[in-house]
């Protein structure tokens, strides 16, 4: 697959947030779902890297959408469905362009470690171990958002799933799966 997606991703959320004030979340997933669910995946933990996530209850707004993400991906849906009221949710669109310019240097970097890979990582059984996590993450984030750095870790891997997931590339995938490790540890600190 080429690196091209991520560049594509990045300047469709750009092209959303110009000349605009505030842009939907419904929009924002039309935008992304299309290309399956690793680029969703990499954008909402994105959003949680970027300056757009520290918007307050913004953790726990991604957590429902994790849950949501994982419960299509165990149902083997193709795309998300929101209720309308998420759907409607308004995020301020300079954020997201901001979030969109400085996810580039990243982005740039990122392309070139991607390479499809331990396909084996990426095939229909760890999908859905996969949408099981998303599952656990999400409950996590809604309960234990408030933990300090406890969003930031959770973001690690599931940007690291996403990536994995649109490039088919199964160390990202592997890689993630470890990173869950320090986030359990500060979660079950937390509790």
């Amino acid at each position: 697959m080429s690196n091209r997606p991520l560049h594509t991703i990045r300047r469709d959320l750009s092209n959303l947030a110009e000349d605009e004030s505030r842009v939907s979340l419904g929009a924002v997933v039309r935008t992304l779902e299309t290309r399956g669910f690793g680029p969703l995946l990499a954008v909402l933990a994105g959003f949680l890297l970027l300056p757009v996530g520290m918007l307050p209850g913004f953790p726990a707004l991604i957590g429902l959408l994790l849950i949501a993400t994982g419960g299509q991906m165990l149902r083997g849906k193709a795309g998300l469905w929101l209720p309308g009221p998420i759907a409607r949710i308004d995020l301020p669109a300079d954020r997201l362009q901001y979030s969109s310019d400085k996810a580039g240097p990243p982005v740039q970097r990122v392309r070139q470690l991607v390479a499809e890979r331990m396909t084996f990582a990426v095939g229909v059984t760890a999908t859905r171990a996969i949408a099981a996590m998303l599952l656990v993450f999400g409950l996590a984030m809604i309960g234990l958002g408030f933990v300090p750095g406890l969003p930031f870790l959770l973001a690690l891997p599931v940007l690291l799933f996403g990536l994995g997931l649109t490039f088919r590339d199964g160390l990202l995938v592997c890689a993630g799966a470890l990173c869950t490790l320090p986030a359990v540890a500060t979660g079950w600190a937390g509790v």
